[in-house]
């Protein structure tokens, strides 16, 4: 072999071993590549499920808030209902008022006509006793009348000076009005019997007018004057007195030995 052949033989082999060598790197490369991109899948496939759970919260988030918004809407439908209610029945007690002052006015002017009646008719001895005793009897009437007329107005003028407050049912916000508490009763038993076998639940508790809403009322056979008791467990927390009755809810006026601090939503109040 020729010097010029043995070279063209070292070029070769030389070339060969290079060509073996970038394959050798060629294919570490692409091992490496083929690994970045399982890898790369991997983290695609992971991030595709994470967007499904989170789809499915999302879902699920959705769902709530529609029940959500559907029971704000029946609540709020119901409270609109229940200030209607209350006045009405503020409407009712105005029309009563009124129409009490009318009677009032004319007992006056009764008063007066049996007046100049006595002194037209002085000649019926008879009649003028009769309607002397007529008139004794409306005259005490009128006194007893007058006395307790008196006797709320300074009520009233005592509870303005010592800031203590009236049922004043058109400042009661009620979050639930159709809640009601389970209370015993039987079909056979008298109606004083119903009444002291009741037992109802706390709604609203009115701290700036000392008064709470129960959800016992008329369909429980309550009449205003009422007194029950508050209590929680084993311990007593004061006396209301029922000032408002509605067909299934009640407002009491705190009394004085009540604990009002202590009185909350959910207290059980029964009949004393």
């Amino acid at each position: 072999m020729t010097r010029s052949g043995r070279a063209v033989v070292i070029l070769l082999a030389a070339v060969a071993v290079l060509a073996i060598g970038v394959a050798g790197v060629a294919m570490m490369f692409q091992m490496k590549e083929r690994d970045l991109r399982m890898a790369k899948e991997r983290e695609l496939l992971l991030v595709q499920s994470e967007n499904q759970d989170l789809t499915q919260q999302l879902a699920q988030v959705k769902t709530a808030k529609a029940k959500a918004e559907q029971d704000l809407v029946k609540a709020t439908s119901q409270l609109e209902q229940v200030v209607q209610q209350l006045a009405e029945e503020r409407t009712a007690k105005d029309t009563l008022a009124k129409s009490v002052d009318d009677r009032q006015r004319e007992i006056d002017r009764l008063t007066k006509d049996l007046d100049q009646v006595r002194t037209e008719k002085t000649t019926l001895s008879d009649q003028l006793a009769a309607l002397k005793n007529q008139q004794q009897g409306l005259q005490e009437q009128l006194s007893k009348a007058q006395e307790a007329k008196e006797a709320l107005a300074a009520k009233i003028e005592a509870r303005a000076g010592s800031d203590e407050p009236t049922v004043e049912l058109d400042k009661v916000v009620v979050a639930n009005p159709s809640a009601s508490a389970p209370f015993a009763s039987s079909s056979s038993s008298s109606p004083a019997q119903a009444v002291s076998a009741l037992q109802g639940q706390v709604l609203v508790v009115n701290r700036e007018y000392d008064f709470i809403v129960f959800n016992l009322g008329k369909n429980q056979g309550l009449q205003i004057g009422q007194e029950f008791q508050v209590i929680r467990g084993q311990e007593v927390l004061g006396r209301v007195k029922v000032e408002k009755v509605y067909d299934e809810l009640s407002a009491a006026a705190l009394l004085p030995d009540a604990k009002e601090d202590s009185i909350r939503e959910g207290d059980v109040v029964r009949p004393i």
